[in-house]
């Protein structure tokens, strides 16, 4: 297009126009930006559950490729409302957990579960758990005490922390055992190629009766739990996310009251 100075004066009345719309316009643009933007009616705070990759039935499950299971349902159940709540399978979950800071990260989990080296932000007891003892029911073994163990293999998923029979371990009074995973360490039992596994009452039952080629006839379970553990969230330490903590702990607990906590563990019974 070529201009020359007959141009000018319609040009001119064409910038006036769109400076005048502009101006006009601003207004809205504000409301616009004001609805749109992240700080006004999202979340707040991000937190990731950090999912174990390899599985920890039926609390941390891959199903079709994506995680689930009780722990991401209670999760998503229980996060505060302005919470982005979002899961991510990671295959050493438990270091994130070690950091300061955002972002956040969190596990359900035991307190005695979690070496001297995490310093974490704890929620109230979620859930209970039993530690038990599974044998052979060909060769069935009582727990009576870590004295009744001595002498014993016991089969162990590796990198785990046993903390009922660890002095066992310490004093060399028994063998550790290490396996990958829950199943193999069942089967391991019901062969007897291990003396006996230490186990949580939750998954060892949902494994036996969702594994094939394993029935609840083929194990003995000692009648004397070793320990009861009590699940928590814990979150990496981040002072800003302390503010959340009574939020989170009240939900918990009127979820634990109205019965929603049980009606998930239910599903996985």
């Amino acid at each position: 297009m070529a201009f020359n100075e007959q141009t000018f004066p319609a040009l001119e009345c064409v910038l006036i126009g769109l400076q005048t719309t502009i101006f006009q316009s601003i207004p809205l643009i504000l409301l616009m930006a004001l609805i749109f933007s992240p700080s006004a009616g999202s979340a707040e705070e991000k937190v990731t559950f950090a999912f174990f990759a390899r599985g920890w039935p039926p609390f941390e499950m891959v199903v079709d490729g994506e995680p689930r299971g009780a722990a991401v349902d209670l999760f998503n159940a229980l996060m505060p409302n302005n919470v982005d709540a979002v899961v991510e399978m990671m295959p050493a979950p438990r270091l994130v957990l070690k950091n300061s800071g955002k972002p956040m990260f969190v596990r359900l989990t035991a307190r005695k579960w979690m070496g001297p080296k995490f310093n974490c932000l704890w929620s109230v007891p979620v859930v209970a758990i039993r530690t038990v003892l599974y044998s052979s029911a060909q060769k069935p073994v009582e727990y009576s005490g870590a004295d009744s163990l001595k002498g014993l293999t016991i089969g162990c998923i590796k990198n785990y922390v046993y903390p009922e029979v660890q002095s066992l371990f310490d004093e060399q009074k028994a063998i550790r055992y290490d396996v990958n995973n829950e199943t193999l360490l069942l089967r391991m039992v019901k062969a007897g190629r291990v003396d006996v596994a230490v186990l949580d009452d939750v998954s060892a039952a949902w494994m036996v009766r969702g594994t094939k080629g394993l029935t609840a006839a083929d194990f003995y379970v000692a009648k004397q739990a070793l320990a009861f553990v009590e699940l928590q969230f814990a979150f990496n330490l981040d002072e800003s996310w302390q503010k959340q903590m009574p939020t989170l702990n009240d939900t918990i607990r009127k979820r634990q009251a109205d019965g929603t906590i049980d009606g998930i563990m239910a599903r996985y019974k």
